[in-house]
This record gives C-alpha cells, structure tokens and sequence, in this order.
C-alpha cells in the first residue's frame, strides 16, 4: 500500500510541475496575437554589484560595494598590436594591424 501511494504521489508531482513547465512558454505568444511588444514582464533589469569589469551606461568599471565606482579596463587580448582605443563613445582593445575591436 506503500509504494501504491508513493507512485501515486510521485505522478501526481511530475504532472504538476510538467503543467507548470508548458504554462511558461505560452506568455511569449502575446505578442504574435496582437499583444503587446514591448512588455514581457514586470521584470526590470536594474545595475546591480559585481566585483569583476564591465562594460556599462557609464563606461568600464567594477561595483564592488554599494555606491563604489572604481573605472577599470578589461584584460588584453593575447597577441601583439592591441591598443587602448578611444572611439568616439566606445572604447576598448583594438587591434592596430588587423583593424577590429576585441569583442
């Protein structure tokens, strides 16, 4: 009796969480029907700590704590020929011979 009700409720989980599975994907069908485009979620992405450098709204930097700002640069590429470039707002690695940005 034992392992009847354990099956039982082992069925009834893996139904449950399947349902919820396939219930996520049908928000994305909004927007084919007329919904609208530009909402997805009540989500929003907000800048938040991180302690490595990245690229941001206000150039390279890391966010150690909270209210720090502390400009960095990225690690350069392997290889000779990489500079630090300046290009109007964007800046980063640029290889002077093969003339591209890193990334």
């Amino acid at each position: 009796m034992k392992h009847l009700t354990l099956a039982v409720f082992g069925a009834a989980a893996l139904m449950a969480t399947a349902g919820a599975a396939f219930a996520a994907p049908a928000a994305g069908l909004s927007k084919a029907f007329g919904g609208e485009a530009g909402v997805s979620s009540g989500v929003i992405q907000v800048h938040g700590r991180h302690g490595y450098c990245a690229l941001g709204p206000g150039g390279w930097h890391r966010t150690p704590a909270r209210g720090v700002r502390i400009a960095c640069r990225p690690p350069r590429p392997r290889g000779a020929f990489w500079i630090w470039k300046h290009d109007g707002p964007r800046a980063g690695w640029y290889h002077r011979r093969d003339r591209h940005w890193s990334r």
